[in-house]
């Protein structure tokens, strides 16, 4: 029996593929958010809700509290989602 070659991946399926990682991720970030919110506050996590606003930033609020997080993910699991006040601006040094 010859040996066929490879087939090509699709392009659509590749896309699929990531839009599903990027799903997952985005979920994690969302819930850590919400955790790390509800830990910070002492609000019930089933009280806080979280918006996404794009580049890996969230906006969590509860209780009467809001809180700006950027969260950070590698090998699709997240690393940490931190207070937006508590990350220096781009070109600033870290205090």
């Amino acid at each position: 029996m010859p040996a066929t070659a490879p087939r090509a991946v699709s392009p659509v399926l590749v896309a699929l593929v990531a839009l599903g990682l990027s799903g997952c991720a985005t979920a994690a970030m969302s819930t850590a958010a919400r955790d790390t919110m509800a830990k910070a506050s002492g609000c019930p996590s089933d009280q806080v809700k979280v918006e996404e606003l794009g580049n890996s930033r969230y906006k969590a609020s509860g209780c009467e509290k809001t809180e700006m997080y950027i969260c950070k993910v590698a090998e699709h699991a997240v690393v940490s989602c931190v207070p937006e006040s508590s990350v220096p601006p781009l070109g600033e040094p870290a205090k």
